[in-house]
């Protein structure tokens, strides 16, 4: 069943509805610049992972490029050979060097994706408490102000109706009494109906 209007809404309570809806606003658009920023950062994570692997694979084929090369040259004179495999291990120590940092690397900014990926969970975890927890506040709200206009409307048809019993027997005098009474019976009818 819909939740029943409030017959008299004060604007102190229409401006703190309107407070708690901008500050649900609120936080919900600090929550996606947030998440758009991580998603981004998540985005940048995996371009340099994808580089550096990249990169690991080119020194790969360039150390079997190396090594092929080598065994060509071994063939010839066993003085070019020589020079040949010192070089070789030169360059080969230079690159493995280099394969062990970018392994390096790529392991740290595996790390830090998922990180971000944690950190991004979190956040949306945290946003979706956020917008729960306001959702509850403005639920309750408007709760308390339909119970108000309830008890409001109860009380001013016991007014009403203790006003048409004093000009019932307060001698009110004679038709003008009892028609003074019979619309103020009247308006309670209107005043109660109003309120349920």
């Amino acid at each position: 069943m819909a939740a029943k209007k409030p017959a008299n809404r004060t604007p102190a309570d229409k401006q703190q509805a309107e407070m708690e809806e901008n500050l649900l606003k609120e936080a919900r658009d600090d929550n996606k610049l947030r998440i758009n920023a991580l998603e981004r950062l998540l985005v940048v994570r995996a371009e340099q992972t994808q580089r550096s692997r990249l990169e690991q694979e080119e020194l790969k084929r360039t150390i079997e490029k190396l090594s092929r090369r080598f065994d060509e040259e071994e063939k010839q004179t066993d003085v070019t050979s020589g020079e040949m495999y010192r070089q070789y291990k030169a360059m080969q120590g230079e690159l493995i060097l280099r394969i062990g940092q970018l392994q390096t690397a790529i392991n740290g900014l595996q790390g830090d994706l998922e990180d971000s990926r944690l950190q991004l969970e979190k956040t949306k975890t945290e946003k979706d408490a956020i917008i729960a927890e306001k959702n509850k506040k403005i639920n309750e709200q408007k709760q308390k102000m339909e119970d108000m206009a309830i008890e409001f409307g109860e009380m001013l048809k016991e007014t009403l109706e203790q006003m048409s019993k004093r000009i019932d027997t307060g001698g009110g005098g004679g038709a003008a009494g009892g028609a003074a009474a019979s619309r103020l019976r009247g308006g309670v009818h209107t005043a109660s109906s109003s309120s349920g």
